[in-house]
């Protein structure tokens, strides 16, 4: 009697542990930005990830978040595709503009440059407009809601380096919450991040730099 009571509870602290074990990936390729300007002007875009957990090693560039276990063990998740987090952010961005009539030149970039070694790319590019955007935190944190923190530099230069504007975003939002392992994270982040991403490009001191 004793083991037939005691298997299912051991069976569901398993359950709890690995609950977040797998399918641990998010697609934020699916993202897409609406701007509310157009124009024909030559744009270069780099975003330059400096999260402190991808700069130490500790966290690969594709890494998005954490999905907690029922007893709060947090297991990272990934991007669907495998591509880094700043690069799926970057080609996001990219047709927002190409959308809307600019031209996107795209600057590579790792989380080993320095800042000095992408703005020279930048400026290579003798685009009209160059945009860096420095991921500082960008990740979202998965248990009985998620939390969703990020803070991100913005940076518009013209064409010679020289700064134009840049404005810090920042928010540590709950966006929803849903069931252990495979919740809604998977919807709400992505859906989540789209809609900020177009309250940086639209605020209204940086889209006038870029009319």
């Amino acid at each position: 009697m004793k083991t037939k009571i005691l298997f299912p509870v051991y069976g569901l602290i398993v359950l709890i542990f690995i609950g977040c074990a797998v399918g641990r990936k998010i697609p934020y390729e699916k993202m897409k930005v609406n701007l509310s300007y157009s124009g024909s002007q030559s744009i270069a875009l780099a975003v330059y990830d400096q999260r402190e957990m991808v700069a130490d090693g500790s966290r690969k560039p594709d890494f998005v978040g954490y999905c907690r276990s029922g007893v709060g063990i947090a297991y990272p998740i990934g991007t669907e595709s495998g591509k880094t987090f700043a690069e799926i952010i970057q080609e996001t961005i990219s047709r927002a503009f190409s959308n809307t009539g600019y031209s996107v030149k795209l600057v590579q970039t790792s989380y080993r440059d320095s800042f000095d070694e992408i703005k020279s790319k930048l400026i290579a590019t003798s685009a009209d407009r160059l945009i860096m955007i420095k991921l500082n935190k960008c990740y979202s944190d998965f248990y009985n809601a998620t939390i969703f923190h990020y803070n991100v530099d913005l940076t518009v230069y013209d064409k010679k380096g020289s700064s134009l504007i840049t404005k810090n975003f920042m928010k540590d939002d709950n966006i929803g919450g849903g069931t252990w392992g495979q919740g809604k994270y998977k919807e709400y982040s992505p859906v989540y991040l789209e809609k900020e991403i177009e309250s940086w490009l639209n605020n209204p001191e940086i889209s006038a730099k870029l009319k």
